[in-house]
Order: structure tokens, then C-alpha cells, then sequence
């Protein structure tokens, strides 16, 4: 088997955070934001961008944001890839929680990853998995697998990961894995080819 480059995203990815998102919001402003809805737009929020912000920056800094952590499978999963082959994430996370993140990754999954990038929210993945020469990205976002690809990842090692009402339009022909298992069939697919 040949030794892949893989990129996995954070948020939706290795950790579940539009579901915390969701409902500390709704809970702390009285909204009623679905899961399925979270990523349409602003307006969903009923609040400006710049405020949406802050309060998001909020919730980031409270003890339930920072105990969020992968999955018993997700950690199985990614150990047994970091085996195998070199893992990285990025994620758009932004510079302030470069700290709770590798905290999180050092506790859950030590050794697995070679380094945590994080390009927060206008920043280019695929600009990243260019310098890293990656061969896979996983992320739940068609737009930074399409800016991966755009920057020379091979389409074949572009997933889309998870069963997202905001991953289901625009997939094309994208490799898409609902699960960590499938993730890793995938994967050693890949490693085979």
C-alpha cells in the first residue's frame, strides 16, 4: 500500500460542532436554528454578521465548546490510517483556537497527527494541501474540496464526508463516505490504486 497524504477538516469532520452551535444558540438567544439550516445563511441566525460573530466567539469560549471531541470511531479510524500514512488537519478554524484545538487533538489523538493548519475562514485548504502535497482532503464542504482540487489535489481524493442537509447540493462526482468506515475503505482503496 503507498503512503497518502491526508487532509482531514475539524468541524463536522472529526468533531460534531454545528450540532453544539445549534442548540447553545437557540438556548442562549431563543432561536430556532436547525442543524439542517445552520449553514444557508446570516439571516437564519436573526442577527448581522458582525454580531452573529461575536456571539459565536462566545460559545467558542465556554467549558461545552471546548470538551467537544471525536468519536470512539473516528479515533479507531484515524489511528489505524496514521499507521499507514501521514494525516494533517486543517480547518477553518482561526488563529484563537489554535490552542483549545491542539489540546483537543493531543488528548484524543496523540501522535496521529503531523500538524494542525488552520486558514480560519477566508483562508484557501487548498493552498495548504498544495504545500503538504496532499493526496487526500476529507471535509464536509464541497467549496474547499473544489479549492483542493483547483490547487492540484487529484479529484479521486477529494471525499465529502457525512450525511449533511448543507453537503447535498453540488457534489458532483466527488467521492462522498458517510461514516468513518467508509472513510477508511476509501482510503485504503486509495492506497491500493
Amino acid at each position: 500500500m503507498r503512503k497518502l497524504v491526508i487532509a482531514v477538516d475539524c468541524d463536522d469532520v472529526l468533531v460534531r460542532t454545528t450540532p453544539f452551535f445549534v442548540d447553545a444558540y437557540n438556548k442562549k438567544y431563543g432561536t430556532k436554528v436547525t442543524p439542517a439550516k445552520a449553514h444557508v445563511g446570516d439571516e437564519i441566525w436573526e442577527t448581522d454578521r458582525a454580531t452573529l460573530d461575536g456571539r459565536f466567539a462566545e460559545l467558542m469560549e465556554t467549558d461545552e465548546y471546548k470538551k467537544l471531541s471525536p468519536s470512539l470511531e473516528e479515533i479507531a479510524v484515524l489511528t489505524a490510517l496514521s499507521k499507514d500514512h501521514e494525516l494533517h488537519v486543517i480547518t477553518a478554524r482561526r488563529a484563537h483556537e489554535r490552542e483549545v484545538t491542539q489540546l483537543m487533538l493531543d488528548k484524543y489523538t496523540p501522535g496521529v497527527f503531523a500538524s494542525l493548519e488552520l486558514v480560519g475562514f477566508t483562508g484557501s485548504k487548498g493552498e495548504v494541501c498544495k504545500s503538504i502535497h496532499a493526496d487526500v482532503l476529507i471535509d464536509d464542504n464541497v467549496r474547499h474540496l473544489e479549492d483542493a482540487i483547483k490547487h492540484g489535489l487529484p479529484r479521486s481524493g477529494a471525499i465529502l464526508f457525512g450525511d449533511y442537509a448543507w453537503n447535498g447540493d453540488g457534489a458532483g462526482d466527488l467521492t462522498r463516505c458517510h461514516t468513518w468506515e467508509e472513510v477508511q475503505e476509501e482510503i485504503n482503496r486509495l492506497g491500493r490504486a
